[in-house]
């Protein structure tokens, strides 16, 4: 008699893989047996093994943002399933793909004090797009059209978020040596999610506003597209103002405006305000442009497929819950030439007083940012940490190159995971180099995370900006408060990252001056061995060189 908990496993499984499931990050544990094995036996997914969940889960989101296909986390039942949490909340609020599979007592074994039973039910609570519980595997008429169904209603409902299926499962949790559970049934027929497309009426009333505008401007936030919407963008003409995560900072997007935080935190912005924004993806990084974006009180159409109501400033006046691509492309053609010039050439004399600028201040994450920005290949990939480096990526970044592409843990904006994310986002798309651009705090939070690239053969270059703590408060009201700041802001580490690389078998290259970033970000690049560059910086001089590049730029828009 075959064992339905062995079936069970290599049923589902083997229905994920059917549905374009490729990868898992499975955490090791007694209760998951049936599945943790099932996975790894399967030709057609690869197994990544992380002792720690959090790092294993928030890996699983680097795939997913990577890939735009959920990879598969699992954990045992108990406090590692609970240690999910903040990477489901990450693919939540950011829409990345991601089936958590969590192992589970029987209803017998719960609330009676057993060892290592908790309550899993609804365990990540909203942050979820679906939960179900199947109970424990039992014989069933259609016990493998059940399974096979579970698997492919679970890779349809992550394409936009996180789904949990929580697995009680009895013992024994293992076969007899030497018997291989086979699957059940064939697989089932695939369901396929499609394009949101526009409606008629929402492209005529956008198209109505743009005939209406005289100074209209495109924003574009964090988003995974290709190049059809670059070129949909461009086509329209009007000024870009795009992050590098939103993967239209180039010049194939069109019009695009450098620096432009620069003239936002310039007077010249206050003479060249918008009435007509049209944003796109996610809501902006910079608070900056948000506060700039509120205050010009614009008409302001937001243009998001994922049904997340990003308006954080209550500004959209109207929500298209749609893919913008064909959106765009449905428009007719608008010129506005002289509104569109104003912008793009402010913006070159801001980056180029910048970029003078930068040559004699102290060293800041502005020089890390040109510096990497000047070495990195094309194609590439970036994975930016939160805090200072997404924000110093959004106010450096020249524009970039066609086939490098940006990533960044913004669903909900933590320091946790973020070496685990880069690392997955270099596992997913492993055929072009990846570095990851990080703070010290960010990357001490997630050093466990670090063992994966021995474990595993990832290649990838990690940028470290070491300020000895969290430089971000230093630019925040927190700063005027020097009694306590310190100590519970800043938190100064006191680390040897030295150690930290050498533990984990990285190279260490540490980089004290600006004449040193680009040769070691090259070298490190180049090197067959995944390489730490460290470098080493003091959190008044990046406050200083902000501040000066700001001041020059201001000062070559009033000349």
């Amino acid at each position: 008699m075959s064992d339905v908990t062995q079936s069970f496993a290599a049923t589902f499984v083997d229905e994920l893989a059917a549905q374009g499931v490729e990868f898992a990050c499975v955490s090791p544990g007694s209760r998951s047996a049936p599945v943790a094995m099932a996975l790894q036996r399967h030709p057609r997914i690869k197994v990544l093994v992380h002792i720690d969940e959090r790092s294993g889960s928030f890996f699983a989101v680097g795939l997913g943002k990577a890939t735009g296909k959920p990879a598969v986390v699992l954990s045992t039942s108990g406090t590692a399933a609970a240690e999910f949490h903040p990477a489901v909340v990450e693919a939540f609020h950011s829409g990345t793909p991601m089936i958590v599979l969590t192992a589970d007592r029987p209803p017998e074994l719960q609330d009676v004090g057993a060892n290592q039973a908790i309550d899993q039910q609804h365990l990540f609570g909203t942050a979820v797009r679906w939960f179900f519980d199947p109970g424990v595997p039992v014989e069933l008429p259609n016990g493998a059209r059940f399974w096979r169904r579970l698997a492919v209603r679970a890779v349809a409902e992550a394409a936009h978020g996180p789904v949990h299926i929580n697995l009680p499962f009895r013992e024994p949790l293992v076969p007899p040596p030497g018997q291989v559970p086979v699957a059940e049934g064939a697989p089932a027929q695939s369901v396929t999610g499609g394009r949101l497309l526009p409606s008629q009426a929402q492209v005529a009333s956008l198209a109505s506003a743009l005939q209406r505008s005289q100074r209209p401007l495109v924003i574009a936030g964090a988003m995974r597209v290709g190049d059809r919407l670059a070129a949909a963008t461009h086509r329209l003409g009007l000024p870009l103002l795009a992050e590098p995560t939103s993967q239209l900072r180039r010049a194939e997007a069109g019009p695009v405006v450098e620096s432009y935080e620069a003239l936002l935190r310039a007077g010249w912005s206050l003479q060249h305000g918008p009435d007509l924004v049209i944003r796109l993806g996610a809501a902006p990084t910079s608070r900056v442009l948000n506060r700039w974006l509120a205050a010009a009180a614009a008409p302001t159409f937001l243009i998001d497929p994922t049904h997340a109501w990003r308006d954080e400033d209550h500004v959209a006046t109207s929500v298209m819950a749609c893919d913008p691509q064909p959106l765009l492309e449905a428009l007719p053609p608008v010129d506005r030439p002289a509104w569109r010039e104003q912008w793009v050439t402010a913006g070159k004399r801001a980056s180029a007083a910048i970029a003078a600028t930068m040559v004699s201040t102290p060293l800041h994450e502005g020089h890390v940012v040109r510096a990497l920005s000047a070495r990195l290949p094309n194609p590439a990939q970036v994975f930016v940490g939160s805090s200072m480096p997404i924000r110093a990526a959004d106010s450096f970044w020249p524009l970039t190159r066609q086939e490098q592409r940006f990533f960044a843990n913004r669903g909900a904006s933590g320091i946790d995971g973020l070496v685990s994310s880069g690392l997955g986002v270099a596992t997913g798309r492993d055929t072009a180099p990846t570095v990851l651009l990080l703070g010290d705090l960010s990357l001490y939070h997630d050093m466990n995370g670090l063992w994966a690239l021995q474990r595993h053969g990832i290649r990838a270059t990690i940028v470290v900006c070491d300020n000895n703590g969290g430089g971000v408060f230093s630019f925040l009201p927190q700063a005027e408060h020097q009694d306590v700041f310190e100590e519970i802001f800043t938190t100064p580490l006191g680390l040897d990252l030295s150690q930290v690389a050498r533990l984990y078998g990285l190279v260490y290259s540490p980089v004290s001056d600006r004449s040193g970033l680009e040769p070691a970000i090259a070298d490190a690049i180049a090197a067959p061995t995944p390489t730490m560059v460290v470098v080493r910086m003091k959190r008044e001089d990046s406050v200083t060189g902000h501040r000066l590049c700001w001041e020059a730029a201001a000062s070559a828009l009033k000349s």
